[in-house]
């Protein structure tokens, strides 16, 4: 019964010992399953936004024009905007609705006098004239009105100003969102009403029919994208939009300049679509892995044009085209140590500071100083830039960060190869003091000091000292330094200690162990010579 309690108390022993070992080992691995910190080449950043094909969605017909919705504007506000516009675009036609105000001096008062456009081709302003309005700006009626009133009365300083801009009505219809008649102004473009367009309406081709039964087609597209303001005519009262039905329609995809979802015309091919609508491939675009998705009766098949094919390669309705990348190698290698933390999770205190991983992504072609550019933001005071290594194949070879950063060390030029770590340790702010002083020990580094500085810190020179001008320097390595150089951080002080009195405690015990031999002789050769 004592044995078996014995075996049971022996196992119990063992099960608190394995579980104290598993809460150890997990406590000490929670930094390292942790999220990765991760920071990639800038470079690897750079070709990934030229090589990334993302996949294109349809666009619709004001996201083929570059337009966004329109958000609402207060109407106060918008008339505001509008008359200030109206003063100072020369362009701005005189419109049925808008108010004007003649000011001028007569008889030492200020004569002023509302004036509104209506639908009669002439204006008449009292007491000054009637003047024609159509198809005039209002800068050339500002003029001739102006030059009348100065006319009648000399120097009477006279002024026609627009305190509000007319509204008239324009019709929509075709393929719209809904047949309805639409307010406008005297700057409202063609474009302006490209909210009203179905997803089915043409960008190349909307007519608008004048009042006067006139008729023209324009292409919103080149109004739009290509700055050609001759296809976005201003509209006039009267006038009628009407949305035609879309052509042919494709998206394109990959590595070109501009992704998007274009109409393209009766006459243009995929060379076309390439270089004027997508603006031409990026620098990682692989001109022979071109794909063309193309609906076929229920499915869908791939064409693979080559690029010198692309010139009279015909574009069907719904054609989906992609432009493939270069594939670009991207590495890895750890970078770890005395660096400042983007997760506070992931470290592990080692002398009261925390020591980081970071994993860094990089392109082929990055080097060690790429990485430490982009790296140097997470450097602390307390990295030894000085004393750091890299670890390759096993081997270790030492690194100064510094004067790869801010030097010419012809390492920065290594190229990074996956699988490297890089390690900085911590720098410490601090110089040990041993050997013949009173409190040997760590004490906070002070730049510029001297020996003495640090000396009185350990409270001074032991009794054994040698003398404050006897003592040996060690670097943070160990590596005994001359004596004059200069007090830096992790330098060790060594004191040297006086042998005299040790030396002397030494040949006393000598002598004295002399003196007994000497004496146990003399005894045995006295009782020798006793028995003889």
């Amino acid at each position: 019964m004592k044995r078996h309690l014995n075996n049971t108390q022996d196992s119990s022993t063992v099960i608190r010992k394995t579980l104290s070992i598993l809460v150890a080992l997990l406590l000490v691995s929670l930094p390292l399953i942790a999220d990765n910190q991760v920071v990639t080449s800038s470079r690897a950043e750079a070709l990934d936004s030229t090589t990334t094909s993302v996949g294109q969605s349809w666009q619709g017909f004001q996201e083929q024009l570059g337009w966004t919705t329109p958000q609402t504007i207060d109407l106060d506000y918008l008339q505001m905007v509008r008359t200030s516009a109206a003063i100072g675009d020369a362009s701005y036609p005189v419109t049925v609705g808008d108010i004007y105000t003649l000011s001028y001096f007569y008889n030492n008062s200020v004569v002023e006098v509302p004036v509104m456009v209506t639908h009669s081709p002439t204006l008449s302003i009292p007491n000054i004239g009637i003047f024609n309005v159509g198809n005039r700006t209002y800068l050339d009626l500002k003029e001739e009105v102006e030059a009348a009133v100065t006319a009648l009365y000399p120097y009477s300083n006279p002024t026609l100003t627009i305190t509000n801009t007319g509204v008239f009505a324009v019709s929509v219809s075709g393929l719209s969102t809904t047949s309805t008649r639409v307010d406008a102004w005297g700057l409202s473009r063609l474009s302006d009403f490209s909210s009203y367009a179905g997803e089915m309406a043409s960008t190349r081709d909307v007519t608008v029919i004048g009042a006067d039964g006139s008729q023209a087609n324009y292409d919103l597209y080149a109004a739009r994208r290509e700055g050609d303001l001759s296809q976005d005519p201003l509209l006039r009262p009267g006038d009628q939009v009407v949305f035609n039905k879309r052509g042919t329609t494709v998206m394109i995809s990959g590595s070109i300049q501009r992704p998007g979802t274009y109409q393209v015309l009766e006459d243009e091919d995929l060379g076309d679509l390439v270089s004027r609508y997508a603006l031409g491939f990026t620098s990682a675009a692989r001109t022979d892995d071109i794909i063309v998705t193309r609906r076929s009766g229920t499915s869908y098949i791939e064409l693979h044009p080559s690029a010198d094919e692309m010139a009279g390669f015909t574009l069907q309705d719904g054609d989906m085209v992609t432009v493939n990348s270069l594939s670009i190698p991207v590495g890895s290698v750890t970078i770890e140590g005395a660096l400042v933390s983007t997760d506070t999770s992931n470290g592990n205190t080692v002398l009261g500071q925390v020591s980081s991983q970071y994993f860094y992504r990089f392109a082929v072609g990055d080097t060690v100083e790429t990485m430490l550019r982009d790296m140097s933001q997470y450097f602390s005071a307390s990295s030894d830039l000085d004393g750091c290594y890299l670890t390759r194949d096993g081997a270790s070879y030492p690194l100064s960060f510094r004067e790869i950063l801010y030097g010419d060390d012809p390492a920065g030029d290594m190229l990074l190869q996956s699988g490297d770590r890089f390690t900085i340790p911590f720098s410490n702010q601090v110089v040990t003091v041993n050997g013949a002083v009173n409190n040997p020990g760590t004490y906070a580094y002070v730049p510029g000091k001297d020996v003495s500085y640090y000396v009185n810190l350990a409270g001074g020179l032991a009794d054994d000292a040698k003398g404050l001008d006897k003592y040996t320097l060690y670097n943070s390595y160990g590596q005994k330094i001359a004596d004059d150089s200069p007090i830096t951080a992790e330098t060790t002080v060594e004191l040297d200690r006086s042998t005299f009195e040790r030396d002397l405690g030494i040949a006393i015990s000598v002598i004295g162990g002399v003196s007994t031999i000497a004496t146990i002789v003399s005894t045995i050769v006295g009782i020798v010579n006793a028995v003889n």
